[in-house]
């Protein structure tokens, strides 16, 4: 697998994708391959590849999983053998014909409530450093209409979950109004396998990190992550990171 530095990559319009570290040897052997993971389960229904596009993508899809976390705090109580049944049983009967509505309502207050409450937002911090502290980013050379497409569909928001829901848990720059894929949440096609000489392992100096690459993108963009990505910069400030 190649390797390269941050500093020599066009952050502004490359394609991501985040992974556990214990992945890139395997990754290396036989490239990127398409599932359907623990956190994708009881949502999405084929197995893709995920990536962001752009630094400004990875802002937001950080975004996105921090409000997700928190958002998910409650099917934890369990314990974690019944996480991820529960999980995907909540997401079943948000899904139901008529009552999902209901359910919309009751789940909305839920997930507010958990946004407001002090604990939950810690505890996801932390679970979000762990895993930025134990990933590696990758470039992806991609082939528009061969690999992907961003006329592609969203399938979260294809199906009946609460647009109100989506809102609170996607990132803030959202299209709710479209099935179509956003650009902090691009996917390839169905099965399509990438292979490893379309993979670049990312690195910063001598750290492949993905924390400290995320900190080197904020610190050489443009962008203001207080405004674009409000729960990523909370984060930082938690952890003194900026």
């Amino acid at each position: 697998m190649k390797v390269e530095d941050i500093k020599n990559i066009d952050i502004r319009f490359s394609f991501f994708h985040y992974t556990n570290k214990n992945n890139i040897e395997n990754i290396a052997k036989e490239g990127l391959l398409p599932k359907i993971g623990n956190s994708a389960t009881g949502i999405e229904t084929t197995e893709k590849i995920f990536f962001a596009t752009g630094a400004k993508g990875v802002f937001s899809i950080f975004d996105s999983w921090i409000r997700w976390l928190i958002a998910k705090r409650l099917t934890d109580l369990p314990g974690e053998k019944a996480d991820i049944p529960f999980y995907r049983f909540c997401t079943f009967i948000m899904r139901l014909p008529i009552i999902h509505h209901f359910i919309a309502i009751i789940v909305n207050i839920v997930v507010w409530v958990e946004f407001k409450f002090k604990p939950f937002k810690t505890k996801s911090f932390k679970i979000m450093k762990e895993i930025l502290d134990n990933s590696c980013f990758l470039l992806l050379n991609l082939e528009e209409e061969k690999d992907f497409s961003y006329k592609d569909i969203d399938e979260v928001k294809a199906q009946k979950f609460n647009r109100k829901l989506l809102k609170m848990v996607y990132a803030k720059q959202n299209k709710m109004g479209s099935k179509k894929m956003d650009y902090w949440n691009m996917h390839t096609f169905t099965h399509v396998i990438i292979p490893p000489n379309k993979i670049t392992l990312i690195k910063r100096n001598n750290s492949y990190k993905c924390l400290d690459i995320l900190l080197w993108m904020i610190e050489n963009s443009n962008i203001d992550i207080k405004i674009l990505s409000p729960f990523l910069y909370e984060f930082l400030q938690y952890y003194n990171l900026l």
